[in-house]
């Protein structure tokens, strides 16, 4: 596994930088009131300290997102080309910290524990103390993100102790407008004073989440053993308005086509408070948020009917709905997006109009054989599509410790009376989705199910389920025809 932390010989620092000298001119603290560590030098582009240069606490993502002694964190405009170090204040006095930096590439697929790292080239360095100590700098200008680490705990394993790491910031974002990849926004004018990026026509389905990222990652691993991680996404601060680094997803909660903006302007405080964001709808869809199937086997052909079928909308999937039933050859189906019989169809009215899976005849389709069956309606791009059913677990408790979508141990068995079930392999919660045709590998979670009290409870649009524990030897069996389901 390749390591992260570098000590540099004595050779190594002398060829880095040259002692001058020269003195220059102390940043001005006469500001600072709070005691900690504050980012100064010419590459702040000032030369007066304020609280805004003070770094906050530093969030462990490692350690479910708690504040860590010893972590701080800051995001700042730094200047291409200029010095910058690090002064800690307390008790009226100063002491200055540095590091030589060296330039570093995280490779992601190295190792879980490097999973979800940004994979550009950032810098880190182990901290020295005193004037002594090498100037920091960065070669382009821009938005950085700087984590100090004092390794006040002993528990990172690089033999230098505290460290620090600078890394460039691209924002973006991710979530339900590009299924959790990556949409970086354009470049900005950097400036501490403050600047805004801005995103248009990003298309959100109702119920859509998302959260602002960089570098097309989620955080930082600061050692090999995985025990410090900091963040690099910015979500819903939990406890009060705002962002927070490791934060919540942003929720829409209509469908449409959204202007998303993020600005920075250099403040005070907590990390979050250097940002703040709008999501504006600038063009409501009119692609219908819900779905049902009626037929013979489902209310008998009422509207009113309890049978009625609720289809699923996928999640982050616009005007896309699914539905899980056991179907004979003699069973009658067709939709609608309301309990009417205004607009309904078999065969899409617009789009492709194809239906895959199932026969048209006297205006309902049908199927060629009795089975369990997953039935997809699509109605952006005008097509339905009926398949057997694979209900597929997820993680240990499935023997699926990759989360493959195609992990042949992990499919539930259809049973003859119409329920899918499976025997639990480990220990573990509960994460079930049904494969299709309108999801791909990384987005099975748009189509996820637990069972809870005794009653099938889907994802739908919302977010992760709730954890229901799973015993080995425990078997657990979906009825979706009762939307039922249990654990004995």
């Amino acid at each position: 596994m390749k390591k992260l932390m570098y000590v540099l010989s004595a050779i190594a620092l002398a060829s880095i930088f040259v002692v001058s000298c020269e003195k220059k001119p102390k940043p001005d603290l006469n500001k600072v009131t709070e005691d900690g560590f504050y980012v100064a030098g010419a590459a702040t582009g000032s030369t007066e300290i304020t609280a805004e240069y003070g770094m906050s606490t530093g969030i462990n993502e490692a350690a479910e997102q708690s504040a860590r002694e010893g972590m701080y964190e800051k995001y700042i405009v730094l200047e291409g080309g200029k010095d910058f170090e690090l002064l800690y204040h307390a008790a009226g006095k100063e002491t200055r910290y540095s590091a030589a930096l060296e330039d570093i590439t995280i490779d992601p697929e190295s190792s879980e524990i490097y999973d979800a790292n940004p994979a550009i080239p950032i810098k880190k360095g182990i901290l020295q103390t005193g004037e002594s100590a090498p100037a920091m700098r960065v070669a382009t200008t821009g938005l950085y993100h700087i984590v100090l680490d004092l390794n006040t705990s002993g528990d990172l394993d690089n033999a230098g102790g505290a460290q620090i790491i600078v890394a460039p910031v691209e924002w973006g974002v991710r979530g339900g407008m590009n299924s959790w990849g990556f949409t970086a926004f354009p470049a900005p004018t950097y400036s501490n004073d403050g600047f805004t990026m801005t995103l248009e026509t990003q298309k959100l389905a109702a119920g859509a989440e998302f959260k602002f990222a960089y570098a097309s990652s989620w955080k930082i691993t600061l050692d090999d053993a995985g025990k410090v991680k900091a963040n690099t996404n910015l979500g819903l601060n939990q406890t009060q308005d705002g962002l927070a680094q490791g934060g919540g997803n942003i929720k829409v909660e209509t469908a449409g086509e959204y202007t998303v903006t993020l600005t920075f302007k250099l403040a005070a405080g907590a990390v979050g408070k250097s940002f703040s964001y709008t999501t504006v709808c600038t063009k409501e869809s009119t692609t219908p948020t819900t779905m049902y199937m009626i037929g013979n086997d489902f209310g008998n052909w009422k509207w009113e009917s309890e049978g009625v079928v609720t289809m699923n909308q996928f999640h982050s999937q616009e005007g896309q709905f699914w539905a899980v039933r056991y179907m004979t050859t003699t069973t009658q189906f067709k939709f609608c997006a309301e309990k009417a019989w205004e607009g309904d169809f078999a065969t899409p009215k617009t789009g492709d109009q194809s239906v895959t899976g199932a026969t048209e005849d006297g205006g309902n389709l049908i199927v060629s054989r009795d089975g369990l069956y997953t039935i997809n309606v699509d109605v952006v791009n005008g097509r339905v599509v009926v398949e057997p059913a694979v209900i597929v677990g997820m993680n240990t408790p499935f023997k699926n410790p990759d989360w493959s979508m195609d992990c042949a141990d992990a499919v539930f068995t259809n049973n003859a009376d119409g329920t899918a079930s499976y025997v639990v392999a480990a220990d573990g919660n509960m994460r079930v989705f049904v494969k299709s045709s309108m999801i791909t590998e990384k987005d099975w979670w748009h189509a996820e199910f637990i069972i809870k009290d005794g009653r099938i409870v889907y994802r739908g649009t919302g977010g992760d389920p709730e954890n229901i524990a799973l015993k080995t030897g425990q078997t657990v069996t979906f009825d979706f025809n009762n939307e039922a389901g249990s654990i004995k």
